[in-house]
């Protein structure tokens, strides 16, 4: 027994020792935080003390060491992101992670970034270039002085990190651009729509926005039914759910305490482990300039936030900047037609290198217009039998990229003026940028690079146009005289949400696929009640979750239930509030899901439907109307039902599938709203007190590319409760799909407040932390506050904050 006893203690001794000796070897991937490191490439010493948040406060006295240094703390905190991105982005994720990645590589081999990105970087001017040398020799400079091991991913896929170059820099920008320039998307989804519904029919799921006349939409057909369209949305990515998008405001001094502007920025995007952005303090010793905001790891500077005399903020315009075009090949397929008569497709020859694989070629061909996209999928040239392939133009794919001297120069800017002129070097994708400074000037302006569509061209961008015809050929570009622009406003309230940006008689046309205007108008309500505004009520609008989607819905709910009566009183009681505690949300919610599935299912098919899958409100009260003969929006004096038949709209209430009867609205709300708190009450049991929209709703933060391994997955990504939907302000959409029903995957990637009287009270939070290694006390210790809604203030009153870790590099 004794004997036994000692070889069962000896194995734990053994397996003890094993498990702490990895843990300290895994932790020496940690990088080092104070000391002295000597390297190459800076020409004086630079600072960089951290704050008890993992914030870096980086001193030096020229910016190319600052933007070395910049380089520096992304590799020691984000060196797997980095590596990540710029081999997604370069289309060689296959050789880290093998035959998984082909479909990403092949994706972004045809896109060509990566070949792009060089070209652009050969336009750039020296100063350009020396911005981004600069960085990346802060990234290698890590990379050559690091102790211990690498980050966890690396030891796991057996990967070494390559040297930075400026090139992938300008790589991780295109793929940037590519998440927030979509249309393309919506354009397959349209066209796959097409196949089974009539124009008309298109329309309705898409429809006008508020005061905006109808633009019918052309019958496509003939050209779209042979197209491999639902093959190709799986092959590029389907169309976003609602809620990408951002919000921002700014107020003047007429309706604060502090007589000076506030100004707040929250931009939506898929929120990912570790976050997309990496906060930052700047100082410039020789110039005693702060600048203090998010970065993009992969990219010098600050991108959103503030310096000593200005503060700014992003949101996405979706301005329409990608356009398919279908291709109409000859006889000799090496050639297509164009209004010129035939041309002859350009080609390029890739090799993708697997991971315990074979290498794949890939031919890439491109038209006079970009890559063919069709090509991406494992079919003969000869797309159709009448030989047609679909070809993406867009503004990203050019040779010139001068994104971060724009960024550099907006940084340091400290009027007005001084921003426009470096943002006109802003080529896209167009930002809603709102602008305050300590002088009490408020300015919104809208710069990139915008295509102009022909005044005969009735498709603008939202089907796939026939590449063969001139009338749709872009013709030109926007002159930057004429990008939407606002400076000290009458009202003191310049707030965008992704809306519509111009008025009715602006005379360019930008895009017809704005976010329906409820985030926006409900931010510009709250703003205009009051003359007192401070940092409390810009956070409270940060963390507003009431949906005026669900009171805008209200009259579609049932009259009555006589199988759920309590709960269909709690949902007509409800203020719409998305509060994670409430149970009216999941009511709603699921409603909303089933009831929109009544109305379309039946017409698109249960494959297309799931497919074409979002969120359509306003359709929703279209149909409404149209059964009811009354009018949607009655609120709304510029809104007008397009101008097609009632009946056509009504006819979404009628199941087609059945011959029978004819259904109602009233009907389908009904059995919906059954079927939702049949599904609620297996879901979350009886007492229907105790549902919390908090359970259902779960924010998961994916990594990259661990979060798809479920056996590690939950040691490299981060999950939450989160209130908030699609339409608030709070943004957090929820998933409906089936496999991930009310899940959520986006929302406020990150929120800042800045206070014009006083910038050390400016406020920050991102959704993990400041480190991508989970071993790290930083990984994920901004969640907890980003989830109840704190902040941080990163103050510039000291060059070193009291109490943080000072690493100091020297010039070797």
């Amino acid at each position: 027994m004794r004997k036994s006893l000692k070889w069962v203690i000896g194995l734990v001794l053994v397996f003890g020792l094993t498990a702490i000796t990895s843990i300290l070897i895994l932790r020496s991937s940690l990088p080092t935080l104070s000391g002295q490191v000597h390297v190459t490439g800076i020409s004086g010493s630079v600072t960089i003390a951290r704050d008890e948040n993992g914030v870096p406060h980086i001193s030096a006295a020229e910016w190319k060491d600052l933007y070395f240094g910049v380089g520096y703390v992304h590799a020691q905190d984000r060196l797997w992101q980095l590596e990540m991105n710029r081999r997604i982005g370069s289309g060689r994720l296959a050789e880290a992670v093998g035959e998984a990645g082909l479909r990403t590589d092949r994706y972004f081999r045809t896109l060509g970034f990566r070949d792009r990105a060089e070209k652009a970087y050969a336009n750039m001017s020296l100063e350009e270039k020396a911005t981004l040398q600069a960085y990346a020799d802060g990234i290698n400079a890590y990379l050559t002085t690091r102790t211990g091991v690498l980050p966890p991913e690396f030891l796991i896929l057996g990967v070494d990190p390559e040297p930075w170059t400026p090139v992938d820099s300008l790589v991780w920008g295109k793929m940037m651009w590519l998440s927030l320039s979509t249309n393309y998307r919506r354009e397959l989804a349209r066209a796959q729509l097409m196949t089974k519904l009539s124009p008309e029919q298109v329309a309705h799921l898409y429809p006008t926005y508020p005061g905006e006349f109808e633009h019918p939409l052309p019958d496509m057909k003939d050209y779209l039914k042979d197209l491999p369209l639902d093959a190709l949305a799986s092959a590029v990515g389907e169309e976003k759910p609602n809620g990408f998008g951002s919000n921002n405001w700014v107020i003047s001094g007429d309706l604060t305490k502090s007589g000076k502007p506030l100004l707040a920025n929250d931009p939506h995007l898929g929120l990912t482990t570790p976050s997309i952005w990496y906060l930052v303090r700047l100082h410039h010793l020789n110039e005693n300039k702060n600048i203090v905001g998010v970065s993009f790891p992969g990219n010098p500077g600050v991108v959103l936030g503030r310096n000593d005399q200005i503060a700014w903020g992003f949101t996405n315009t979706a301005t329409d900047v990608q356009d398919l075009f279908i291709e109409k090949l000859m006889e000799d397929q090496n050639y297509y037609l164009t209004p010129d008569g035939p041309k002859r497709f350009i080609e390029r020859q890739e090799i993708i290198k697997v991971k315990d694989g074979d290498d794949v070629r890939l031919t890439v061909r491109e038209t006079r217009h970009g890559p063919v996209l069709t090509d991406l999928l494992d079919r003969e040239r000869s797309i159709t039998p009448e030989g047609h392939v679909l070809a993406l133009q867009w503004t990203a794919l050019g040779d010139k990229d001068s994104q971060v001297e724009a960024l550099a120069g907006m940084m340091k800017a400290e009027t007005f003026e001084q921003v426009k002129e470096s943002a006109k070097l802003y080529m896209g994708p167009q930002q809603n940028m709102v602008y305050a400074d300590t002088e009490g000037n408020i300015g919104y302006y809208s710069p990139s690079t915008i295509p102009v569509r022909h005044e005969d061209n009735h498709i603008n961008g939202r089907l796939p146009s026939p590449g063969w015809l001139a009338v749709y050929d872009w013709q030109g570009y926007l002159p930057l005289s004429e990008v939407p622009e606002r400076y000290n406003v009458e009202s003191g309230i310049i707030a965008t949400a992704n809306e519509k940006i111009v008025e009715h008689d602006y005379p360019h046309y930008l895009t017809r696929d704005w976010s329906m205007p409820y985030r926006g108008n409900r931010i510009r309500n709250e703003l205009s009640q009051r003359k007192d505004h401070d940092i409390e009520t810009m956070k409270a609008l940060h963390l507003d979750t009431v949906s005026d989607v669900s009171k805008d819905l209200s009259p579609l709910f049932p009259a009555k239930n006589d199988r759920y009566p309590q709960l269909l009183k709690a949902l007509k009681d409800w203020n719409g509030d998305f509060d994670k505690e409430r149970a009216e949300p999941l009511i709603f919610d699921h409603w909303m899901r089933l009831y929109s599935k009544a109305l379309m299912a039946d017409e698109l098919g249960e494959e297309l439907y799931n497919k074409t899958l979002r969120k359509r409100p306003y359709f929703l009260k279209n149909v409404w109307a149209a059964e009811a003969r009354t009018p949607a929006h009655p609120q709304d004096p510029y809104y007008a039902l397009p101008p097609i038949d009632d009946e056509s709209l009504a006819k979404w209430c009628d199941n087609v599938q059945t011959t029978d009867q004819r259904e109602t609205c009233a009907q389908l709300s009904e059995k919906a709203f059954d079927d939702a708190m049949d599904g609620l009450i297996k879901a979350h049991g009886e007492d229907w007190n105790s549902w919390r929209w908090g359970d259902a709703h779960i924010l998961t933060q994916t990594h990259r590319p661990f979060g798809e391994v479920k056996a590690i997955a939950e040691y490299f990504q981060l999950t939450s409760e989160q209130a908030g939907s699609t339409f608030t302000i709070n943004v957090a959409g929820n998933s409906w799909r089936e496999k991930s029903l009310n899940k959520s995957s986006f929302g406020a990637s990150y929120r800042g407040i800045f206070d014009l009287a006083n910038m050390d009270d400016s406020l920050f939070i991102t959704t993990t932390g400041q480190s991508g290694n989970p071993l790290s006390k930083h990984f994920g210790d901004m969640l907890p506050l980003w989830s109840a809604g704190n902040y941080i203030k990163i103050p510039t009153a000291q060059v070193i904050p009291i109490g943080s870790d000072v690493l100091v590099l020297k010039k070797e």
